[in-house]
């Protein structure tokens, strides 16, 4: 586990997929790119797939988003996308 991304550390989200902008055949529910600059707080340290549980400041239902996580207001997003701002 990266010493970073353990839970309680802060975090801005810089890029999703490692792309700053949607496909132009992106469905609005799927268009997590409108999260852009968002900060939030690790919950999880990041999985085999080194994905991460990230519980975020904004409302991801608010922008018309997908959002499946039993934790309310949650996302796994792939480590490569995230930028740590401060370690919990």
């Amino acid at each position: 586990m990266s010493a970073s991304y353990e839970p309680g550390a802060r975090v801005a989200l810089q890029t999703f997929l490692g792309t700053t902008y949607a496909p132009a055949n992106c469905r609005p529910s799927d268009n997590y790119w409108l999260l852009l600059g968002a900060t939030g707080t690790v919950l999880t340290p990041p999985n085999a797939e080194r994905r991460i549980l990230v519980r975020w400041d904004v409302d991801v239902a608010g922008h018309g988003l997908a959002c499946h996580n039993p934790e309310p207001n949650s996302l796994l997003i792939a480590e490569s996308d995230l930028v740590v701002l401060r370690r919990g």
